[in-house]
Protein backbone atom coordinates (compact mmCIF):
# COMPACT_ATOMS: atom_id res chain seq x y z
CA UNK A 1 0.00 0.00 0.00
CA UNK A 2 1.07 3.75 -0.58
CA UNK A 3 -0.47 6.25 1.46
CA UNK A 4 -0.63 9.78 0.27
CA UNK A 5 0.13 12.18 2.48
CA UNK A 6 -1.16 15.55 0.66
CA UNK A 7 -4.85 14.21 1.07
CA UNK A 8 -4.46 12.38 4.35
CA UNK A 9 -6.03 9.05 2.72
CA UNK A 10 -4.29 6.14 1.68
CA UNK A 11 -4.64 4.66 -1.56
CA UNK A 12 -4.48 1.27 -2.11
CA UNK A 13 -2.36 0.11 -5.42
CA UNK A 14 -4.86 -2.65 -7.05
CA UNK A 15 -1.77 -3.84 -9.11
CA UNK A 16 -0.34 -5.58 -5.52
CA UNK A 17 -4.00 -6.71 -4.60
CA UNK A 18 -3.55 -9.51 -7.99
CA UNK A 19 -2.73 -13.23 -6.77
CA UNK A 20 0.58 -14.04 -8.59
CA UNK A 21 0.19 -17.59 -10.09
CA UNK A 22 2.84 -19.93 -9.18
CA UNK A 23 5.85 -20.62 -11.44
CA UNK A 24 6.26 -24.03 -10.00
CA UNK A 25 4.49 -26.70 -12.35
CA UNK A 26 2.99 -29.09 -10.24
CA UNK A 27 4.25 -32.72 -10.92
CA UNK A 28 2.47 -35.46 -10.52
CA UNK A 29 2.75 -38.04 -7.55
CA UNK A 30 4.00 -40.83 -8.48
CA UNK A 31 2.19 -43.39 -8.43
CA UNK A 32 1.35 -46.20 -5.47
CA UNK A 33 0.12 -49.59 -5.28
CA UNK A 34 -2.59 -49.91 -2.50
CA UNK A 35 -0.83 -52.29 -0.08
CA UNK A 36 2.69 -51.54 -1.60
CA UNK A 37 3.70 -48.88 1.11
CA UNK A 38 1.47 -50.11 4.44
CA UNK A 39 4.51 -51.29 5.61
CA UNK A 40 6.84 -48.97 4.77
CA UNK A 41 4.48 -45.81 6.65
CA UNK A 42 4.73 -47.90 9.63
CA UNK A 43 8.18 -48.47 9.71
CA UNK A 44 8.92 -44.94 8.62
CA UNK A 45 6.38 -44.18 11.82
CA UNK A 46 7.34 -46.47 14.41
CA UNK A 47 11.42 -45.56 13.37
CA UNK A 48 11.16 -41.72 12.65
CA UNK A 49 7.83 -40.40 14.37
CA UNK A 50 6.97 -36.90 13.99
CA UNK A 51 6.44 -34.58 17.00
CA UNK A 52 2.84 -35.14 16.74
CA UNK A 53 3.00 -39.04 16.36
CA UNK A 54 5.73 -39.58 19.14
CA UNK A 55 2.91 -39.88 21.67
CA UNK A 56 1.26 -42.54 19.51
CA UNK A 57 3.90 -44.84 19.16
CA UNK A 58 5.26 -44.91 22.72
CA UNK A 59 4.56 -47.01 25.12
CA UNK A 60 3.56 -45.68 28.75
CA UNK A 61 1.93 -46.47 32.46
CA UNK A 62 -1.76 -45.18 32.97
CA UNK A 63 -0.52 -43.14 35.66
CA UNK A 64 1.76 -41.31 32.85
CA UNK A 65 -1.24 -41.56 30.40
CA UNK A 66 -3.25 -39.15 32.90
CA UNK A 67 0.00 -36.94 33.93
CA UNK A 68 1.57 -36.66 30.43
CA UNK A 69 -1.68 -34.65 28.56
CA UNK A 70 -1.58 -31.74 31.88
CA UNK A 71 2.05 -31.51 31.61
CA UNK A 72 1.45 -30.86 27.24
CA UNK A 73 -1.48 -28.10 28.34
CA UNK A 74 1.33 -26.31 31.09
CA UNK A 75 3.68 -26.16 28.39
CA UNK A 76 0.78 -24.85 25.57
CA UNK A 77 -0.18 -22.17 28.33
CA UNK A 78 3.92 -21.58 29.08
CA UNK A 79 4.54 -20.77 24.80
CA UNK A 80 1.38 -18.49 25.12
CA UNK A 81 2.44 -16.20 28.61
CA UNK A 82 5.66 -16.14 26.26
CA UNK A 83 3.82 -15.74 23.02
CA UNK A 84 1.66 -12.18 25.05
CA UNK A 85 4.90 -11.07 27.05
CA UNK A 86 6.42 -10.34 23.97
CA UNK A 87 3.56 -8.71 22.33
CA UNK A 88 3.24 -6.50 25.05
CA UNK A 89 6.97 -5.28 24.81
CA UNK A 90 7.28 -4.68 21.28
CA UNK A 91 4.62 -5.33 18.55
CA UNK A 92 6.46 -5.24 15.84
CA UNK A 93 9.21 -7.27 17.11
CA UNK A 94 6.43 -10.02 17.95
CA UNK A 95 4.83 -9.88 14.25
CA UNK A 96 8.13 -10.58 13.01
CA UNK A 97 8.95 -13.66 15.16
CA UNK A 98 5.18 -15.13 15.50
CA UNK A 99 4.75 -14.12 11.78
CA UNK A 100 0.94 -12.84 13.25
CA UNK A 101 -0.68 -9.56 14.08
CA UNK A 102 -1.62 -10.71 18.06
CA UNK A 103 -1.49 -13.72 20.17
CA UNK A 104 -4.29 -15.84 19.96
CA UNK A 105 -5.31 -17.86 22.84
CA UNK A 106 -5.24 -21.65 22.67
CA UNK A 107 -8.44 -23.59 22.98
CA UNK A 108 -7.42 -25.78 25.82
CA UNK A 109 -10.56 -27.57 26.29
CA UNK A 110 -10.03 -29.31 22.79
CA UNK A 111 -6.00 -29.33 22.94
CA UNK A 112 -6.34 -31.14 26.50
CA UNK A 113 -9.37 -33.99 24.83
CA UNK A 114 -6.60 -34.24 22.01
CA UNK A 115 -3.70 -34.98 24.18
CA UNK A 116 -5.28 -37.35 26.24
CA UNK A 117 -6.82 -39.50 23.29
CA UNK A 118 -3.18 -39.47 21.71
CA UNK A 119 -1.36 -40.59 25.24
CA UNK A 120 -4.36 -43.26 25.95
CA UNK A 121 -3.64 -44.54 22.78
CA UNK A 122 0.26 -45.48 24.02
CA UNK A 123 -0.66 -47.52 27.48
CA UNK A 124 1.21 -50.60 27.31
CA UNK A 125 2.38 -49.83 24.22
CA UNK A 126 -0.93 -50.70 22.58
CA UNK A 127 -0.84 -48.48 19.69
CA UNK A 128 2.60 -49.24 18.70
CA UNK A 129 1.66 -53.37 18.90
CA UNK A 130 -1.64 -52.52 16.87
CA UNK A 131 0.67 -51.02 13.74
CA UNK A 132 3.18 -53.96 14.59
CA UNK A 133 0.47 -56.57 13.95
CA UNK A 134 -0.79 -54.89 10.93
CA UNK A 135 2.86 -54.85 9.55
CA UNK A 136 2.92 -58.44 9.94
CA UNK A 137 -0.46 -59.04 8.53
CA UNK A 138 0.55 -57.22 5.60
CA UNK A 139 4.08 -59.34 5.44
CA UNK A 140 2.00 -62.62 5.86
CA UNK A 141 -0.46 -61.49 2.93
CA UNK A 142 2.27 -60.78 0.22
CA UNK A 143 3.93 -64.08 1.32
CA UNK A 144 0.60 -66.39 1.65
CA UNK A 145 -0.23 -66.88 4.92
CA UNK A 146 2.01 -67.45 8.16
CA UNK A 147 1.78 -71.55 7.63
CA UNK A 148 2.07 -71.79 3.54
CA UNK A 149 5.94 -71.65 2.99
CA UNK A 150 6.28 -73.69 -0.64
CA UNK A 151 5.35 -70.25 -1.97
CA UNK A 152 6.32 -69.86 -5.91
CA UNK A 153 8.49 -66.89 -5.69
CA UNK A 154 12.24 -67.76 -6.86
CA UNK A 155 14.56 -65.84 -4.31
CA UNK A 156 17.17 -66.09 -7.16
CA UNK A 157 14.53 -64.14 -9.17
CA UNK A 158 14.27 -66.30 -12.13
CA UNK A 159 10.95 -67.41 -12.85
Amino acid sequence: MTSEKSTGTRKIDRARLQREKSKVEKEDPPEVKVSAGAIDKIVDLVGNPTRDAERGVTSITAMQAKLLPQLDIFDLMWQHYIELATYRQDVEEYEDIYKKEAPIFPNLIDEFTHRTAQWQKSIGGMNLKSMMDLALAETEARTGGDDDFSTNIDPYGRD
